[in-house]
């Protein structure tokens, strides 16, 4: 325990550094808060001679417990999980498609049909209509669109 004595600022320093390190590799922000309380702790003990005061080991290591509970207390008071934005078409590519109106690429026969959309070609399922007929996306279902023929604007 008689290095206890000899404990300074650097080694304060270094230990937030490797916390910071070890908050890299393992995470869940204990790490980096904690590592964080270190440097402020060998900050102080760098700074506070210069005022006179002089702190031994038991204040470091007392400053260094406030410091790390005061970490805590902020990270779970200000650092909040973010907020899921709304987004339900996230990860479903076609579904903000459903209400368009597009132009049918391949004649759907046999009740099957296809379009190109975004680069991809959509399988549609829908009546009988020839290429190039209007069609409203009415729904999405496993990757296949389910289309409603839409009336041609008279000319």
């Amino acid at each position: 325990m008689d290095w206890l004595y000899t404990l300074d600022y650097h080694h304060w320093i270094l230990l937030g550094l490797l916390l910071l390190v070890l908050e890299v590799f393992v995470g869940g922000s204990l790490f980096m808060w904690n590592g964080l309380s270190a440097i402020c702790v060998g900050i102080l003990v760098l700074l506070l001679p210069l005022f006179g005061i002089y702190p031994g080991w038991e204040a470091q290591l007392i400053m260094f417990g406030i410091g790390g509970l005061v970490a805590l207390y902020a990270w779970r008071r200000y650092v909040r999980d973010p907020v899921a934005v709304d987004a339900p078409a996230l990860n479903r590519r076609g579904a903000s498609h459903v209400g368009e109106v597009v132009k049918l690429d391949e004649a759907i026969e046999n009740g099957t049909g296809y379009i190109h959309l975004d680069d991809t070609r959509w399988t549609v399922h829908g009546p009988d209509l020839p290429a190039g007929s209007r069609i409203r996306l009415v729904a999405l279902s496993d990757m296949v669109f389910q289309a409603e023929p839409v009336d041609n604007p008279p000319a």
